[in-house]
Parts: structure tokens; sequence; C-alpha cells
């Protein structure tokens, strides 16, 4: 019985390390990315994307704003909103694909109000990064999906 651990730990373990074995997933990309600069040269001061919804309930008309601006670096933006007297920001981080990058604001869909921060892809494929809403009188931002581009070799 003992001469049979060794061998089924030996089988184990070459299973679990086989290098033949194809992990991609849909969402993954390889590109390069070595033609974007990593810092801008002029900061565009105006919002590169902004998304507006007016709020209206019987006691008062509040408008929820969100807006994307450019930042120093490249593949970084800075995120402002406000709602209800409330001003907050956070960052949105974009993939380098070798492109300028190109971000967007969609409306959301359950809550409101509410939008999903995002960029699009080589492909223009938006691909979502952060849920920002109000609900239960909080002003919540939540990270939907994380991304990397990593260099296939």
């Amino acid at each position: 019985m003992r001469t049979i651990y060794p061998f089924f730990l030996a089988f184990l373990l070459s299973a679990c390390n086989s290098a033949g074995t194809n992990t991609s997933r849909e969402d993954s990309v390889a590109f390069t990315s070595d033609n974007i600069p990593l810092e801008r040269n002029n900061i565009n001061p105006q919002p590169v994307k902004m998304y507006a919804e007016t709020i209206r309930s019987f006691e008062t008309t509040d408008e929820f704003k969100v807006g994307l601006y450019e930042t120093q670096q490249t593949f970084r933006y800075l995120i402002k909103i406000s709602y209800k007297q409330m001003e907050v920001e956070d960052t949105l981080r974009v993939p380098n694909f070798g492109i300028l990058p190109a971000v967007d604001i969609v409306k959301g869909d359950s809550i409101h109000p509410s939008c999903i921060v995002g960029f699009l892809d080589k492909e223009k494929k938006f691909r979502e990064s952060k849920l920002i809403a109000f609900a239960n009188n909080k002003l919540k931002v939540k990270v939907l999906k994380h991304y990397a581009v990593y260099q296939s070799e």
C-alpha cells in the first residue's frame, strides 16, 4: 500500500503542472503597448465624457452627474460624481492596448440613478469597469471587472 502513495502523488503533481493545457479566456487579449506615451503633454480641462440624469421627486429636482476627465497619466482618468450636494472623485484605469484610450459612460440598468463607466477595447467593444449608483441614500462606486493586458511570448 505504501508504494501506491508515491506513484499516486507523482501522478497528481504531473497532472496539475501540465504545460500543454489551453487556459484562454473569453476576455483575454494580448497586444503590444510600445507606441503610446505614458504621460500626456496637454491635459484637456473639459470632461472627455459626461453623463447626466435628472431625478424629480415630490419635493426636489436633483441632477446626477458623472464626468470623466483626463489626468497627466494617459491611461488613468478622473471620475467626478455629483448628486444631492455630494461631490465625490474616483479614478478609472484603462489598459494599454497599443491605441489611445477611449472611455465611455452608459446608463445603468437596475438602479436609478446609476451609470456604468468603462472603456472601448481595440475592437471598439465597451468594457464595463465601475458601477456608480445612488441607493438607500448612499452614493456607491462598485468595481464590476478588473482588466489587464499581457504580452504573449
